[in-house]
């Protein structure tokens, strides 16, 4: 393990469970470390048949160079840091060729991770779903490219911090309204009931209504106005309504009748 941070610990605690030896390599020199700790990233590296580098996406292209030349023949080496695919593709053309996983941790790395779910592409990324597979971890084979999982990870980010801050942003306009314990209440409503088909039927009527929703988004905009409030997100949700207005393919839409 390079770096023994809360993921990583978690990720070492339930290869601990099932058998497997793990040493790590932290300039952090977390206390009390679950596994032992190798003074340099050199040598936790040496001799290991799986090596998983989760520290961050700055230090993932130095930590590639300074051990490539000290992996033994046929070791995997996974990328687990949160970053670009093209940064993935850099990684994979300093390691020793053919040895290269792009994973990405595809849940919340907090609570329990006894069965990590994760994205796996790159050279190796077949190999390592056949490795540890008898652990029970939940390896979705993505493709053999470098960076083919990262884009899923990133994607996910799109939509999760998206929706975050769509809700933030609507808590803030209602509390210059006075509504925010009501619009929280509606929020959480929304939630409750939506499912897959809410997903489809916002794509179809976006696809179908998009003027209309530009119409009733300037009267949010007027609203918002008067209130003094000055939204963080209308102008990109304007933004994509006017794209589907003017003829961009919503992927998935139903057509209209």
């Amino acid at each position: 393990m390079l770096g023994l941070g809360e993921a990583a610990t978690q990720l070492a605690k339930s290869l601990l469970d099932h058998g497997i030896q793990v040493v790590a390599h932290d300039p952090a020199k977390p206390k009390n470390p679950i596994v032992p700790l190798s003074e340099s990233a050199q040598d936790s590296v040496a001799g290991a048949d799986v090596i998983f580098s989760l520290n961050s996406s700055a230090a993932s292209i130095r930590l590639a160079e300074q051990v490539s030349s000290w992996l033994k023949p046929g070791a995997i080496y996974c990328d687990l840091n949160s970053s670009t695919p093209s940064l993935k593709k850099r990684i994979a053309e300093i390691v020793p060729v053919g040895s290269f996983v792009d994973v990405s941790l595809m849940k919340p790395a907090s609570g329990s991770i006894d069965n990590p779910s994760m994205a796996v592409s790159g050279p190796a990324a077949a190999k390592l779903v056949e490795l540890f597979e008898p652990l029970g971890w939940d390896l979705a084979y993505v493709s053999p490219v470098a960076g083919d999982a990262a884009a899923r990870n990133l994607i996910q980010s799109l939509v999760s911090k998206g929706l975050a801050s769509v809700i933030i942003d609507a808590l803030w306009a209602a509390k210059e309204l006075g509504l925010e314990e009501w619009a929280l209440e509606e929020l959480k409503n929304e939630f409750e009931i939506s499912s897959a088909q809410t997903v489809q039927g916002f794509i179809d009527t976006t696809g179908t209504d998009s003027k209309i929703h530009s119409v009733a988004l300037g009267d949010v905009v007027e609203m918002l106005s008067d209130a003094n409030y000055e939204s963080t997100m209308l102008n990109g949700i304007a933004a994509t309504l006017s794209k589907a207005m003017h003829g961009k393919k919503i992927p998935f839409a139903n057509a209209p009748e």
